[in-house]
């Protein structure tokens, strides 16, 4: 019987020794996916990192080109010296000065206008809701 139990526990040694062996190779294994996951989200970070930094330069370029452009239709859609400018300002506000007070005076004498319109009627409606008048009685013929 000690050949049988020695070959048993032969057996079970190497049974042993064959699970310690892929419990150590799985270990290996989940360690490894593990670096490699983690090297794969560094990567993803760095794109993110990237991209975003490239996103705002284009965005800063767009805003530079978008400006010049914009100075550009200004400057060539007004193409006067700015003594020309500064007498048509002048001239313009001279002109029209007096008629803008004029029509600024008319403005708030038809505001004014409406707006006692307007209280008259709110004083209208709320004195028929105070004193509200009874309803006419029909008359009776004096004859019957």
């Amino acid at each position: 019987m000690t050949v049988e139990t020695d070959a048993l526990t032969e057996a079970a040694l190497r049974f042993s020794e064959a699970i310690r062996a892929e419990r150590t190779s799985t270990l290996d294994a989940l360690a490894n996916e593990r670096q490699a996951a983690l090297q794969i989200i560094q990567a993803l970070r760095g794109e993110n990192e990237r991209r975003a930094q490239q996103a705002g330069g284009r965005f800063a370029m767009g805003f530079i080109i978008g400006t010049a452009l914009g100075l550009t239709a200004i400057y060539m859609l007004n193409q006067r010296t700015s003594e020309e400018v500064r007498l048509g300002l002048v001239t313009r506000a001279e002109h029209t000065g007096a008629a803008l007070g004029e029509r600024l005076k008319a403005a708030l004498a038809v505001g004014r206008r409406a707006a006692t319109t307007h209280e008259q009627e709110l004083w209208d409606k709320y004195r028929q809701r105070v004193n509200p008048k009874p309803p006419a009685k029909p008359r009776e013929d004096p004859f019957l």
